[in-house]
């Protein structure tokens, strides 16, 4: 590659006849076509054929951080239809500059460029010019008011990398004024927040697009008596990237009580982001696109270094023989191959039900930790009752938390932050007795049914096959 600044480097020269108009295409890396550098393309020519005032600066998000490659090829299109067509219409005599431009560096590198202009012009007042620079600049250095700087840096490029015999076509002296132009600016920093995976199949095609986040639960929102735990089996290994650690873990418990909070605050813990799957983001009515779908999304997810795929509510990944349509099965067996891979990011589920999940999913080397999580002890209610109280920004003295902990027996994690919403409503922002008592008469609480659930899940937890933590508080202790 060639730095702005120093000498030339080209790798090739590509000259394109496109109608009555030439073009030279200008290469210091190897290009390749791809969906990216079409889009791309599509993206300037929008702004290309609807001209306003001169150098205009538009952003252009790509779905995940473009290659060089692709960024470089999307002249291509520019060359072959776009720049032509722009200059035929507006002003034959112009001369069409477009480059694409890695700043990614303190220096500037050129990856493509390229030259337009009319075969045969009699009139040849090539002094002025339309022009495209798009910049792959994730430290915000492009703008406009280096616009004009930036067009006489690709000017100087052109002009060198083209012999002698090619420059007496373009009798130029001085660099052509930019009348149009477009600074795209392209951003990686961006693109980081989504994956976007595109599924064709014929004449149907869909867009799956799944949010990349930051966990909103820190560490010390998981139980006390849990962390000790979780720091031995889980995070310890993949922070020192252990060949040993466990690649998947599976969260059961009932509705409420934290299993989405513990894995986020693990995620947390990792310094890892989230990406949530979930069925409805991937599956579609049309006959095996939702297999594609996910096998291209999964690929994607597994390239990705600095994430946690946490896959919420997984009861739909039930027992294959429980299953009758053969699109279910399919998705089950995509999920077992993809589990089955050494180097995709670490794997959360959460489930009501453990019993539904196919068994093959959550077997060791698969799902290596599974976890049960059951109603919280005084101790973690305590915990749920500060945060909630911190986030909301209620008062509350520390008498009356200690009468919340005992009034919130056999409650879930959710239902004391309810109950704290509604006190608070009550109370207007301060917590009272009054108040959390008027409260605590609009929940219905079934501590018998509670009870018999946490023995339920106690007894499951005790009899599940593999790597088991626990968290199931007995009576005496809630």
């Amino acid at each position: 590659m060639s730095h702005l600044t120093g000498t030339v480097n080209v790798l090739s020269i590509t000259p394109l006849k496109y109608r009555d108009y030439k073009s030279h295409i200008i290469e210091t890396i190897p290009t390749f076509p791809s969906y990216h550098s079409m889009r791309l393309a599509s993206s300037i020519s929008k702004h290309l054929f609807n001209p306003r005032e001169s150098n205009v600066l538009i952003r252009i998000r790509i779905p995940r951080q473009i290659d060089a490659k692709n960024l470089a090829h999307y002249v291509y299109t520019i060359a072959m239809e776009s720049m032509p067509y722009f200059l035929s219409y507006y002003e034959p005599n112009w001369v069409g500059i477009a480059a694409t431009i890695d700043w990614s560096n303190e220096e500037p590198v050129i990856l493509s460029a390229m030259l337009c202009f009319r075969k045969g012009s009699k009139s040849f007042q090539k002094k002025y010019s339309a022009t495209v620079i798009a910049v792959l600049d994730p430290k915000n250095r492009a703008s406009i008011a280096r616009f004009g700087e930036l067009h006489r840096l690709v000017w100087r490029f052109i002009t060198s990398a083209l012999d002698t015999k090619t420059r007496q076509e373009i009798p130029i002296t001085k660099v052509p004024r930019p009348l149009y132009g477009i600074l795209a600016k392209i951003a990686p920093e961006i693109e980081e927040r989504v994956i976007e995976v595109r599924v064709s199949e014929a004449h149907s095609s869909f867009r799956i697009r799944i949010p990349i986040r930051s966990p909103e639960w820190e560490f010390n929102a998981i139980p006390p008596k849990l962390r000790e735990d979780l720091e031995t089996a889980i995070i310890k290994p993949i922070r020192s990237k252990a060949p040993y650690a466990p690649r998947g873990m599976l969260i059961a418990g009932p509705p409420g009580v934290g299993k989405t909070v513990a894995a986020e605050a693990v995620a947390h813990s990792l310094g890892l982001k989230i990406v949530e799957i979930r069925p409805s983001l991937y599956r579609s009515m049309w006959y095996g696109m939702t297999e594609k779908g996910l096998e291209k999304l999964l690929k994607a997810i597994t390239k990705r270094k600095n994430i946690v795929m946490l896959i919420d509510d997984a009861d739909f990944l039930v027992g294959r023989h429980t299953h009758v349509h053969e699109t279910h099965i399919s998705e089950i067996s995509i999920f077992l191959q993809y589990l089955q891979q050494r180097e995709r990011p670490f794997t959360i589920m959460t489930t009501n039900a453990p019993e539904l999940i196919d068994p093959a999913l959550i077997r060791p080397g698969r799902i290596d930790v599974v976890l049960f999580m059951g109603y919280p002890d005084r101790e973690m209610r305590r915990l749920v009752i500060e945060n909630c109280l911190k986030r909301y920004r209620i008062e509350c003295d520390s008498e009356t938390i200690d009468f919340l902990v005992n009034i919130t027996r056999w409650f879930t994690n959710a239902e004391i932050d309810a109950l704290i919403r509604l006190a608070a409503s009550k109370g207007s922002n301060r917590l009272d007795e009054q108040s959390i008592l008027w409260a605590r008469k609009k929940f219905n609480i079934n501590e018998g049914v509670r009870k018999s659930l946490q023995e339920q899940l106690l007894w499951y937890a005790q009899r599940f096959q593999g790597i088991v933590l626990t968290y199931i508080p007995k009576e005496n202790e809630i």
